[in-house]
C-alpha cells in the first residue's frame, strides 16, 4: 500500500520515462528530423552575419555574362582571358566551378596554358546518387592534385548543411574543390606536410575536423559517407563579395579586392541550374537558391577560419547525452504539472520553461553548439498534458489519501465481481467497515492524525484480506469484497479475525490512538440479479444493525431487513395512479450566472404531493417509475410543463440570454429511438428556442453504451437542443469518451463543491474539471452550493453556474416567479 502511494506520489516518473522513450524512438525513427533541421536553419540565420568573407572572392558568370556571349558553355578563349586577368591581380589561388572536360574553341591553347599554373585548380563531378557514367570528368590536362569534386551532399529536404570534404577508396581519394583550394593556402602558410585524414575526421594544420556520424545532432540515420562536418555558415550570402565576368574583363574592379586572395570562378546565372537549397532559401522558388560557387566560398571560409581559429566547428551531444536532455525536459514538464495546481501558475511556468529550453538552445548555437530542443519541447508537452490528464482521472475515480478505489470505482468492481460470478456454490461477500469515533479523532487530535489513521486502517485491511478488492467509500468508511465465498460462516470468520487485529495497538506520532469498527455484511447468491449499489444498501442495512448493537460488533444482512418492502410496493401502485390524479408538481431550483449574481435559469424537479404521505422525494419513486416504465409518460409531462413554463417566465421577465430550463432525461427515456422527435414537438408547439431547453443525462446514462449514446445525443443535437452531462466525475469512465460526446455543459457533481472551503483537494478537482470543460469549449455549473466561501471560491476558478441550497432550495413555481420579480443580485465577490 505504502508502495502504492509513493507510485501515485510520483506518477509523473513513470509518464515521463514512457513518452521520453516514445520521443527517442519517434526520433530515431526520422519522424522528427525534419522539425529539428528546420530549427537548425533558423538559428543559422539569426546567427549569421552580413559581413563579407575575408579570404574568399566569387567571380559570378551572371545571366548578363552569357547573354553578352550569346553561348553557353563559354568559349576556352573566354575562360583562358579571364584567367589571365585575375592572375595580374595576383590571387593566392584561383579555383575553377566550371566543367571543362571537353574543349569548347577557339582558345583550346591558351586555356591549357592557365590551367598548368599551380594556383589554379578546376573541378570533376563525382556522380554522387546519379549513374557514374554521366559525371564530367576533370579538365583537359589538368593534374589530379589540382582537382576536386564539385559535388554536394543535400539532407532529406534538399537543404545543403553538410561540408564534404574528402573521401576515400582504395587506391583513390577524393578531395572537394574547397578542400584543395584550401589546403592550397594553408600550406604556404604552415609547411607541406599539413593533411592528415584519420578514422574520426580530418587532421589539417594541426586542427582536427571530426566526421559526422549518422545520428549526429538532429540528424537519424542519415548516409555519412566519406569524410563531412555540418557547414558553418558565418555570413550570409549577401555578404560575400561578387563580381561578374565583364566586370573583370571590362577592369571594372579594385585588384586591391583579389591580391593574396581566394578566387573562386562559377556560374551564379539561375538557367545553368547549378543552384541549391541551403539555410538561407528554404522555398521552392529558384529565386534566391544558393548558387555552387556561393557554397564553395563557404566552405573555403569554413576551413580556413577553423585552422585559424576563428571560431570553431559546429558540434554536437553523443546520443546518450542527447536522451537524458530529452529526459531531464519529460521530468520537468511532468513535475511542473504534478506540483502546481493553479492552471494559470502553470501555463506561466511552462511559457517560461519553453522559453528557457529555446535560450538555452539559441545561446548554445552562438557558441557553436546545435542541440536537441524540438523533442524535449515536444516531450515536455506531451507529458504535462498526460499528466493533467492522469490527475483529473485518478482523483475522479481513486482516493487520494489511501490510494483506494473511491466510492463510485467500487460500485463498478463490485458490479463486475457480480457479473462475473460463475460458481453455482459461491457467493460474493461485501463488507461494509466503518470507524467508530472517528470524528472525534478528527477534532481532538487533528486532521492530520485522521488522515493518517484512514491510511493505517487501509493498508491493515488490505493487508488482512489479501484476496479482496478493498475500497473507501466515505470520510469513515471502507468496503471489502470477497468475490468468492462458499459458505456464510468463512466470511465471518474473516470478520472476526479483522475485527480482533484492525485497530489493535495503532500510533501516530508516538500518541497512542484507540477507536473502534462495525461491520456490515451483506451476501449476493448466483443466479439474483441484483445490482451493486442494491447489495451496498443491504450492507449499510446491516451495519446501521451492527450499530446498534454497540461499538465493535458486526451483523449480517437478513431478509427481514427489508420490511419496506410491501411500503415500496403500495408506493408503486399509488404512482399509477398519482398521474391521473394530478398529484405531480414541478419544483424549480436557480441556477446562477456568477458573473452576475443573478438567476440565469431553473433547474425542473418533479415531487410527488402524496394525499396521505405529503411530499414524496424523488429518491423514493423514482428508480419504480425506471423500472416499471412509468417513467416515460412522467418524462413527457415534466418536459411540456418545464417548456410552457420556461417560455411564460421568458415573456414575463425578459433579459439577454434568455432564461433556460433545466430537465433531467432518465436512462428509460434517453433509450428511445423517436426521443429526439419528441422533443423537438414539444418546444415548437411551445414556441420555445431549442437552446432555451437544456436536457441533463447523468454520465451513468451516457456511459452504458457510448456508441449509441452518441448516436442519440446527435439526434438531439440536430434538433438545435442543448445537452448537459449531470454528475459529471462520479465514477464512470467517461474522460476518454468525453471529448466524443456532442455536449454542451458539464454538471460538477456536489461531492466535490463538498468542502471546498477547507479541503484543497475538492478544491484542485473542481479547478481541474473547470479547466478540462474550458479546453472543451464546455459550459460548466456546480450543483450543491452551500456556502458562500464556495461560491466564491467558483467565481474565482472561473465556473460560470452553480446552483444549491445558498441561493435557493427547489421552490414551487409561484415562489420562482417570486424570486423572477424582486430581480436579486446575490453579492458573491469578497467584500
Amino acid at each position: 500500500m505504502r508502495l502504492w502511494r509513493q507510485l501515485q506520489r510520483y506518477g509523473y516518473v513513470l509518464i515521463a520515462v514512457g513518452i521520453a522513450l516514445l520521443i527517442i524512438g519517434l526520433r530515431q525513427l526520422g519522424g522528427l528530423q525534419g522539425a529539428e533541421l528546420k530549427a537548425f536553419d533558423r538559428q543559422v540565420r539569426h546567427h549569421t552575419s552580413k559581413d563579407g568573407l575575408s579570404e574568399v572572392v566569387v567571380v559570378g558568370i551572371t545571366e548578363t555574362d552569357i547573354r553578352s556571349y550569346n553561348r553557353w558553355p563559354l568559349s576556352d578563349g573566354t575562360v583562358a582571358e579571364l584567367l589571365a586577368k585575375l592572375q595580374t591581380y595576383d590571387p593566392k589561388v584561383i579555383g575553377l566551378d566550371i566543367y571543362r572536360d571537353i574543349e569548347h574553341p577557339p582558345g583550346q591553347g591558351r586555356l591549357q596554358r592557365q590551367l598548368a599554373k599551380e594556383n589554379v585548380y578546376g573541378v570533376y563531378d563525382l556522380g554522387i546518387g546519379v549513374d557514374p557514367d554521366s559525371s564530367s570528368p576533370a579538365p583537359i590536362g589538368m593534374t589530379p592534385d589540382r582537382t576536386g569534386f564539385a559535388d554536394f551532399v543535400a539532407d532529406t529536404d534538399g537543404v545543403v548543411r553538410r561540408n564534404f570534404m574528402f573521401a576515400s577508396v582504395k587506391p583513390d581519394d577524393f578531395y572537394s574543390l574547397g578542400l584543395r583550394v584550401s589546403l592550397h593556402v594553408l600550406r604556404d602558410r604552415y609547411g607541406p606536410n599539413i593533411f592528415d585524414p584519420k578514422g574520426t575526421g580530418l587532421n589539417i594544420a594541426g586542427q582536427l575536423f571530426p566526421t559526422l556520424d549518422a545520428n549526429t545532432g538532429g540528424y537519424q540515420n542519415e548516409d555519412m559517407a566519406g569524410y563531412q562536418v555540418l557547414l558553418q555558415y558565418k555570413t550570409q550570402n549577401d555578404g560575400i563579395r561578387q563580381v561578374s565576368l565583364r566586370n573583370v574583363l571590362d577592369d571594372q574592379v579594385d585588384p586591391a579586392w583579389f591580391k593574396d586572395k581566394v578566387v573562386l570562378i562559377g556560374t551564379v546565372a539561375p538557367s545553368i541550374k547549378d543552384i541549391f537549397f541551403t539555410p538561407f532559401t528554404r522555398n521552392s522558388s529558384s529565386v534566391g537558391m544558393t548558387p555552387g560557387v556561393v557554397i564553395h566560398a563557404h566552405v573555403v571560409n569554413q576551413i580556413l577560419s577553423i585552422v585559424e581559429k576563428k571560431y570553431s566547428l559546429i558540434w554536437t551531444w553523443n546520443q546518450w547525452q542527447e536522451k537524458c536532455w530529452i529526459l531531464l525536459w519529460c521530468l520537468i514538464g511532468g513535475g511542473l504539472a504534478w506540483h502546481i495546481q493553479s492552471l494559470v501558475r502553470l501555463l506561466l511556468t511552462s511559457a517560461i520553461a519553453m522559453l528557457t529550453l529555446t535560450a538555452i538552445g539559441w545561446g548554445l548555437f552562438a557558441l557553436d553548439g546545435w542541440i536537441p530542443t524540438i523533442p524535449p519541447a515536444l516531450g515536455f508537452s506531451l507529458v504535462a498534458s498526460a499528466t493533467i490528464a492522469y490527475q483529473v482521472f485518478y482523483r475522479t475515480f481513486y482516493d487520494s489519501l489511501t490510494s483506494l478505489p473511491n466510492r463510485f470505482s467500487s460500485i463498478k468492481q463490485l458490479q463486475h465481481h457480480l457479473d462475473q460470478q460463475n460458481d453455482s456454490k459461491a457467493m460474493v461477500a461485501l463488507l461494509l467497515i466503518d470507524l467508530g469515533r472517528f470524528k472525534a479523532v478528527n477534532e481532538s487530535l487533528g486532521e492530520k492524525v485522521a488522515d493518517r489513521l484512514l491510511q493505517i486502517v487501509a493498508e491493515r485491511i488490505v493487508y488482512h484480506l489479501p484476496k479482496a478488492s478493498v475500497a473507501r467509500v466515505g470520510s469513515d468508511q471502507f468496503i471489502a469484497i470477497l468475490p468468492s465465498i462458499h459458505h456464510p460462516q468463512t466470511a465471518t470468520d474473516i470478520t472476526e479475525h479483522l475485527r480482533s487485529n484492525l485497530m489493535d495497538s495503532i500510533s501516530i506520532n508516538g500518541n497512542p490512538v484507540k477507536t473502534t469498527i462495525s461491520i456490515g455484511i451483506a451476501f449476493h447468491p448466483k443466479g439474483k440479479n441484483y445490482p451493486a449499489h442494491a447489495l451496498l444498501q443491504d450492507a449499510y442495512h446491516a451495519l446501521g444493525k451492527a450499530k446498534n448493537k454497540g461499538r465493535n460488533s458486526q451483523a449480517i444482512f437478513q431478509e427481514d431487513m427489508r420490511t419496506h418492502s410491501v411500503s415500496q410496493f403500495q408506493l408503486e401502485m399509488d404512482l399509477r395512479d398519482a398521474g391521473e390524479d394530478q398529484q405531480f408538481q414541478l419544483y424549480y431550483q436557480p441556477i446562477l450566472d456568477l458573473n452576475i449574481g443573478k438567476i440565469a435559469g431553473f433547474e425542473a424537479l418533479i415531487r410527488w404531493q402524496h394525499p396521505n404521505r405529503g411530499l414524496v422525494p424523488p429518491i423514493e419513486f423514482i428508480e419504480i417509475a425506471e423500472d416499471t416504465g412509468m417513467i416515460l409518460a412522467m418524462g413527457e409531462w415534466i418536459l411540456k410543463e418545464a417548456c410552457s413554463q420556461v417560455q411564460q417566465w421568458q415573456q414575463q421577465f425578459p433579459q439577454q440570454p434568455p432564461l433556460f430550463i433545466g430537465v433531467n432525461l432518465s436512462s428509460r427515456q434517453f433509450l428511445q429511438p423517436n426521443l429526439a422527435t419528441t422533443i423537438a414537438n414539444i418546444v415548437h408547439h411551445y414556441r420555445l428556442d431549442p437552446r432555451g431547453l437544456k436536457l441533463e443525462l447523468t454520465e451513468s446514462v451516457a456511459m452504458n453504451d457510448v456508441d449509441s449514446a452518441i448516436q442519440q445525443l446527435t439526434y438531439l443535437k440536430d434538433e438545435g437542443l442543448h445537452i448537459s452531462l449531470d454528475d459529471f466525475g462520479t465514477g464512470y469512465s467517461s474522460l476518454s469518451y468525453l471529448h466524443r460526446l456532442p455536449i454542451d455543459s458539464l454538471k460538477i457533481d456536489k461531492s466535490f463543491v463538498d468542502r471546498m472551503e477547507t479541503n484543497q483537494e475538492n478544491e484542485n478537482i473542481v479547478g481541474t474539471i473547470v479547466t478540462l470543460a474550458q479546453r472543451l469549449n464546455l459550459d460548466i455549473v456546480a450543483e450543491g452550493v452551500e456556502t458562500i466561501d464556495q461560491a466564491r471560491l467558483l467565481k474565482g476558478l472561473q465556473c460560470q453556474y452553480a446552483q444549491g441550497y445558498y441561493f435557493s432550495k427547489p421552490v414551487p413555481r409561484n415562489q420562482a416567479t417570486k424570486l423572477l420579480s424582486q430581480n436579486k443580485i446575490w453579492q458573491i465577490d469578497d467584500v
